[in-house]
């Protein structure tokens, strides 16, 4: 099926999520709208012959803007369905195509300093473009993730962002594994993180601050914001749906926990390995390794390095209250 036209939009009952503006856009239009009925009224106020023309002109041309900004609000939008995906663009017109449809989509430098979205048919024809600011964004570059679809980075990415990369971008560095290999693989990530806090402990000696770390295991949606994540207490069960592990790390002094003056731990919970549902049409459940979790690590323990020792903290007297692992899918403890 190619890019076809479509009457009407989905009902919002039959969308599984929906890619649009936030609503403070409206508010920028109605502000912009505003503004020009303001050099109106100065104009009538004030009028000046000589430049009648000019000043008609601009606020026509601010009224325009106005209401331009006030239409993209109401109706760009990219609506997801099981049945197929729905772009309509700021004037309301409508078309329908499927994830097969998308040749590939490109991610380009916009204006405003952030990352663009475009999205392509196979014979390199613009189906639509999307701001990764907008509303459930993140979701369509899952769906496309996980549909395969091709993406390529355009001119200009690099001199936006630098040499780091977007957060929007880090999704495809999201690796998918076996459940088999998670007992081996955690064991790795293990040894890896170790190493790494045996140097920075060796770095700053000064502080004579312990690391506790180890893997939680948690169930709870990594992609429903609203979806609260518990942990774990049985062992041996079979991982849920929405199962998500994270390597946790704590500050300790003479084995207790260290908190700031609000009471704050000092610690960092990186997610490692997670289960979640594939934005595909079968909708089967995939289980991921989060290959940025190195340098998530690195940048916290970078950051410690230059907090800790300009700051007073509290020594907590409780544990931590639950047990870390060493190795997933196992019963090694620390």
């Amino acid at each position: 099926m190619a890019v076809e036209k479509a009457n009407n939009l989905p009902e919002e009952a039959d969308r599984k999520f929906t890619v649009r503006q936030h609503k403070a856009a409206y508010g920028i239009g109605i502000i912009i709208i505003g503004m020009g009925i303001f050099f109106l009224i100065l104009e009538m106020i004030y009028h000046v012959s000589p430049i009648a023309l000019w000043m008609y002109a601009v606020i026509l041309l601010t009224f325009l803007l106005g209401l331009l900004v006030c239409l993209e609000a109401k109706n760009r939008q990219l609506a997801v369905t099981r049945n197929g995906l729905y772009y309509c663009n700021m004037f309301g017109k409508i078309k329908r195509f499927e994830t097969e449809d998308i040749g590939f989509a490109k991610a380009v430098a916009s204006p405003s300093c952030g990352l663009d979205y475009v999205l392509y048919d196979g014979e390199g024809k613009k189906i639509c473009r999307l701001e990764a600011g907008m509303r459930d964004a993140h979701r369509m570059l899952l769906c496309l993730h996980d549909n395969e679809v091709d993406i390529r980075m355009g001119k200009g990415v690099k001199q936006a962002t630098g040499d780091a990369m977007p957060s929007e971008i880090g999704i495809f560095s999201q690796e998918m594994i076996e459940e088999e290999s998670l007992p081996e693989l955690s064991g790795k990530v293990y040894e890896e993180a170790g190493m790494m806090l045996e140097e920075w402990k060796e770095r700053n000696r000064k502080l004579g601050a312990g690391l506790l770390y180890g893997f939680g295991e948690y169930y709870g949606s990594l992609i429903d914001p609203g979806a609260e994540m518990q942990r774990m207490i049985r062992a041996g069960e079979e991982l849920p749906e929405d199962y998500v592990s994270v390597l946790e790390i704590y500050v300790q002094k003479d084995g207790s926990m260290v908190s700031d003056r609000r009471g704050k731990r000092q610690c960092v919970i990186c997610p490692v390995f997670y289960k979640r549902k594939a934005m595909t049409k079968e909708e089967e459940i995939r289980f991921y390794y989060n290959t940025e979790w190195k340098k998530y690590i690195e940048d916290v323990l970078a950051y410690w390095e230059k907090y800790l020792p300009k700051h007073k903290f509290m020594v907590e007297q409780t544990g931590l209250g639950y047990e870390l692992k060493k190795k997933l899918g196992s019963e090694e403890k620390l």
